[in-house]
């Protein structure tokens, strides 16, 4: 009996692994990952934010990264949700103009440098940009113009 058992064993060993790999798969919705380049007026964003909001029967969390010289890259493990989504993209930079630091600063009188956010509203606070993500390895890529061009 004890021939029989040993035999026996690693087909026991390896059903008891399949089983608990079967039993380790990702739970909620699938996610993707995602890459792409992100312009404004055909030249690349240097530095800022881009977020997948799920809309219209998709489920599943928002996501976002950082834009670094006009390109972004979501892992799948950090990617958007399979399905439809709403896109932010925020960016700001200096104006080249130095204000007073004001309320709330250490010295509110201090100078410091002027930032502003450039990326017209109806591409964050308003976005009207969507993408379909789907399964796999999305290219996804966003040639903004500013207003009144």
């Amino acid at each position: 009996m004890s021939v029989r058992l040993r035999g026996a064993m690693p087909w026991v060993f390896a059903l008891a692994l399949l089983t608990a790999m079967i039993g380790c798969g990702e739970s909620g919705p699938e996610r993707a990952e995602v890459r792409g380049t992100v312009t404004l007026d055909g030249t690349p964003v240097e530095s800022g934010s881009i977020s997948f909001i799920p809309i219209e029967g998709t489920e599943g969390p928002s996501t976002g990264g950082a834009i670094t010289n006009g390109a972004y890259h979501l892992t799948r493990s950090d990617g958007p949700v399979i399905g439809k989504h709403r896109v932010q993209i925020l960016a700001s930079r200096p104006t080249g103009r130095q204000i007073e630091a004001g309320e709330g600063a250490d010295d509110p009188n201090a100078m410091i440098d002027e930032i502003e956010m450039y990326i017209p509203p109806e591409y964050n606070t308003k976005s009207k940009l969507t993408a379909d993500i789907e399964s796999g390895t999305n290219q996804v890529d966003f040639a903004l113009q500013s207003s009144g061009t």
